[in-house]
């Protein structure tokens, strides 16, 4: 049943207010999802969704519609809203006028090395929303495994990261939050070919024999990977360019690491299934 709110006072207006704040995000471990395609691509995977708020004036488009019944189907309380509360918390000019209240979901790398081959990408500090929502799409649309995120990285939870994410942010694992040495040591452990990209120096990532076991490290935009953590990767690679600009954004270098990547996989494999034939 469809139930309507009318107060800015009522509880779940202001518990969704409060997920508008990164630390309210994480004691609650909820974030908002606002759109139609970014809603319905949580509801088709499994993401777990506690509350969608429509706004009054939509629920009769066939889209908000769909989103309502689906959720009314598995038991999501539903909440039409007026135009007032919804501004209140939406963070897009022109809304759709839906907004799903989703949970946090938890990785552990372990996953991985029960896998003979994986890819993954590392990044550090890397603070532009748009950044790293592109990287996690990209990720995604490249077949890697996972992404790892240090401390100081944007929120991938913000709005901004979710919208430029499109949806991928519910496809593929990501671990936020954690110190990437031990983690860089570990992967060097379990011979993963770990590569720091640099602007300056290093090997060519058109040059590189990559593995069936690989891990890209973007550093910050201004600042590139640290000295510290340079030292542990197995080799530093450079993204060669003939015009005039010092250096890539870093989505941009990440989506090209993660091509060359895919790129070599796919060779690899097509190798081995010919060499069987």
């Amino acid at each position: 049943m469809i139930q309507f709110i009318t107060s800015n006072q009522n509880k779940i207006i202001k518990h969704a207010k409060s997920l508008l704040k990164k630390k309210y995000r994480d004691l609650k471990e909820q974030y908002l999802i606002e759109g139609v395609k970014l809603i319905k691509e949580a509801l088709e995977n499994d993401v777990s969704i506690s509350t969608l708020l429509f706004r009054n004036d939509t629920s009769t488009k066939p889209y908000i519609e769909d989103i309502i019944n689906i959720c009314l189907t598995r038991d999501i309380p539903v909440y039409g809203i007026d135009d007032k509360l919804f501004s209140d918390i939406s963070e897009t000019k022109t809304s759709q006028g839906v907004i799903a209240i989703g949970k946090k979901k938890t990785y552990s790398m372990d996953f991985l090395f029960e896998k003979d081959s994986y890819n993954l990408v590392l990044l550090e500090e890397v603070q532009d929303p748009g950044n790293v929502g592109t990287i996690i799409r990209t990720a995604d649309a490249f077949g890697f495994d996972l992404v790892i995120l240090s401390k100081g990285c944007a929120d991938v939870y913000s709005s901004k990261t979710i919208r430029s994410t499109m949806g991928s942010l519910f496809h593929i694992p990501i671990i936020m939050d954690v110190e990437l040495e031990p983690i860089i040591k570990k992967l060097n452990n379990a011979e993963v070919l770990t590569l720091g990209t640099t602007p300056y120096g290093g090997t060519s990532c058109f040059n590189i024999e990559y593995k069936y076991k690989n891990a890209i490290i973007i550093g910050n935009e201004s600042k590139g990977i640290s000295d510290t953590l340079m030292k542990y990767v197995k080799l530093k690679v450079n993204i060669p360019m003939i015009g005039k600009a010092e250096s890539l954004n870093a989505s941009v270098a990440a989506s090209l690491m993660m091509y060359e990547v895919m790129r070599y996989n796919i060779s690899e494999k097509q190798k081995l299934y010919y060499c069987n034939q």
